[in-house]
C-alpha cells in the first residue's frame, strides 16, 4: 500500500487534529520502512545494526535546538541488530546523515503554504550547518478537499477551499508549485537546498470529528487520494518516490 493510501484509511477512521504528533509519526514510520526497503546500502546497514533511527530527535546545531521528524545516522557504540519486527534499531544516531522535515498543509493553504515554505528552508539550512554532507529531504503533505473543518475552531467555522471541487484541487495545486522554488541539491558542496522533496495529495473534509457530523452530510465526502492534478505524476521531481530515490542517491554517494 502506498503512503498516500495508507494516510488516507488513518485519516478516514481518526480524523486529524492539527496539534497531534500521531499523523507525524505514522508518515515517518512508513518513509523509514520504505527507504530501508528500496536502498539497498541502507537495508544492510540497518540489518546489522550500523545505521540507527530516530523519531523526534533534539539535534544542537550551535545555539539552536533543532528538531528532527526522521534522523538517520550512524550507531553510538557497539552495533545492535533490530528485532526481528523492526527494520532498523531505535536509537539517537551519533552522526546524522539523513535529516528528513515532516509538514502538511490541510486548510488555509494561502497561508499555509508560504509558512511551511519557510519551515523548509530553515530546515535545510539547520541541515546543512550541522554538516554539508548530510542529506536534507521534506516531506508534505496537500489536501484539496473542498471544506476542511478545524477542530480548534468553532464547530460553526467549516473552512471553504474553494467554491467547487474542482476549484479546491486548483488551490492545492498552485500550493503544491510554490515548492518547486526550493533548489534539490546533488552534491556536498552544491548551492544550499534541499536533497529531496516529496509532496502527496489528499482530499480529508475532516467532517467526521465534527460534533454535529449528522447534520453535514451534504458537505461531507469521502476521504480519498487526490486525482492527478493536485496529485503529483510518476517521474515528477517532487514526486514522493523520485525523493526516496534521490535520499538513497545521494546517501550511497557520499556514505559509501
Amino acid at each position: 500500500m502506498g503512503i498516500e493510501q495508507a494516510f488516507v484509511e488513518t485519516l478516514s477512521q481518526h480524523g486529524y487534529h492539527p496539534r497531534s504528533d500521531s499523523h507525524s509519526n505514522f508518515l515517518s514510520e512508513i518513509i523509514v520502512g520504505d527507504l530501508i526497503q528500496q536502498c539497498g546500502l541502507l537495508r544492510q546497514r540497518a540489518a546489522n545494526g550500523t545505521v540507527v533511527a530516530k523519531l523526534r530527535h533534539h539535534q544542537q546545531v550551535n545555539y539552536a535546538d533543532w528538531v528532527i521528524d526522521i534522523a538517520i545516522g550512524t550507531c553510538a557504540g557497539d552495533p545492535k541488530s533490530p528485532p526481528s519486527e523492526l527494520a532498523v534499531t531505535t536509537a539517537e544516531p551519533a552522526i546524522i546523515q539523513i535529516a528528513i522535515e515532516l509538514k502538511s498543509i490541510m486548510t488555509e493553504h494561502g497561508k499555509a503554504r508560504k509558512n511551511r515554505l519557510r519551515d523548509f528552508q530553515a530546515f535545510h539550512s539547520y541541515a546543512h550547518q550541522y554538516s554539508p554532507q548530510t542529506v536534507a529531504a521534506a516531506f508534505l503533505v496537500v489536501n484539496s478537499s473542498q471544506y476542511f473543518y478545524s477542530p480548534l475552531r468553532k464547530p460553526e467555522d467549516i473552512t471553504r477551499h474553494g467554491s467547487t471541487v474542482q476549484a479546491a484541487r486548483s488551490v492545492a495545486a498552485e500550493a503544491i508549485d510554490l515548492f518547486r522554488t526550493i533548489h534539490l541539491r546533488n552534491s556536498a558542496t552544491d548551492i544550499g537546498g534541499l536533497e529531496a522533496i516529496g509532496v502527496v495529495a489528499v482530499e480529508h473534509d475532516n467532517l467526521i470529528i465534527h460534533p454535529e457530523s449528522h447534520l453535514l452530510a451534504s458537505l461531507h465526502r469521502k476521504t480519498s487520494v487526490a486525482p492527478t492534478p493536485p496529485s503529483l505524476r510518476v517521474g515528477d521531481p517532487m514526486h514522493y518516490q523520485t525523493m526516496i530515490q534521490r535520499i538513497c542517491s545521494q546517501y550511497s554517494e557520499r556514505f559509501a
